[in-house]
């Protein structure tokens, strides 16, 4: 069998802002630097979790096809500037930001209201012009988590004024895989990868490789299960012990993690001790957050207790 053994990443250098950086990973085997390397350039730019605007309201204007006096831009222009408008979220799935100017003067990112759930990182971009005194400008918008690219047809316009915006959620601007020869004592047929990632940032490009090799890792334990069946299963929760796994080690999100633990929750096998009803009701996640839960356990072979008032009324 091929030896993966001594693998290693280090930074080689990054910028002042910690949002550029690059990396070599190796040595690795003959033919894998372009694997590991493809692979992760994938995730980097498609598969990770960010927060962007997904939908806004102006001066409570009934569609985007207009002009406000006083103000430089159309709400067009002013709906592609927010696309631009890097946003990061620290608690929860969807957030509202609010935005009132008056007067003449630049509107720019920092001005929208921001709450401690949320934080505006590029908070001098510009996102408007006021020409005009007696201008004024309110923009009500709403922001989401989500993964890669969301078209604004892909948004249901649910209420007159609504407006949906083109989303860019993924945190990572570039990923840039070089595979390189190396060496490692006599052996000179090794390979080696110079990994360049620039992220928007809202997370540094270390977190952005940490989560990508996670989704890689969730990813290949899913067809170990699909591809071994049931006995892959039970042999990966004889090798792997549910009950020394933490759920931030297995992707799972912070604010869920938060009320996990606020229950004494804090390993992969504590989840299956608790039925569906018990995350629902008295914890309150949503049905995304419980089928996250549900994936983690699927992993270890594991799945979450059955309801007891539900295993009575079969009995009956």
């Amino acid at each position: 069998m091929i030896s993966f053994s001594g693998i290693t990443i280090t930074k080689v250098s990054e910028d002042a802002a910690n949002s550029s950086a690059v990396f070599e990973i190796g040595p690795l085997p003959k033919g894998y630097g372009y694997t590991l390397g493809n692979s992760l350039r994938r995730v980097l730019l498609s598969s990770l979790e960010g927060a962007a605007i997904t939908s806004i309201r102006v001066n409570n204007l009934d569609h985007e096809f207009t002009t406000i006096p006083g103000v430089r831009q159309n709400i067009l222009d002013i709906v592609l500037r927010l696309k631009n408008v890097r946003i990061k979220m620290n608690h929860g799935d969807q957030t509202i930001l609010t935005l009132a100017k008056k007067g003449l003067g630049q509107i720019v990112a920092g001005d929208f209201v921001s709450t401690s759930d949320v934080t505006i990182v590029n908070k001098d971009y510009v996102v408007a012009d006021l020409t005009d005194a007696s201008a004024q400008l309110t923009i009500e918008a709403v922001v989401e988590k989500g993964i890669g690219y969301k078209r604004a047809e892909e948004s249901l316009r649910d209420e007159i004024g609504r407006i949906p915006v083109d989303s860019l959620f993924s945190p990572v601007l570039v990923a840039d895989a070089k595979i390189l020869p190396s060496r490692k004592g006599s052996r000179t047929d090794l390979d080696k990868i110079v990994l360049n990632v620039t992220t928007d940032g809202t997370i540094s490009p270390e977190e952005s490789i940490m989560q990508a090799v996670n989704t890689l890792r969730s990813f290949y334990e899913e067809m170990d299960i699909v591809a071994n069946g049931a006995a892959a299963g039970a042999v990966a929760s004889v090798s792997i012990d549910p009950s020394s796994i933490s759920l931030g080690d297995q992707g799972v999100s912070a604010d869920v993690i938060s009320l996990l633990e606020g229950a004494g929750i804090t390993t992969v096998d504590q989840i299956a001790t608790k039925p569906k009803t018990f995350y629902s009701k008295e914890l309150g996640l949503k049905a995304k957050q419980v089928k996250e839960l549900e994936t983690v356990l699927k992993s270890f072979n594991l799945e979450l207790a059955k309801d007891e008032k539900k295993s009575k009324k079969t009995k009956s």
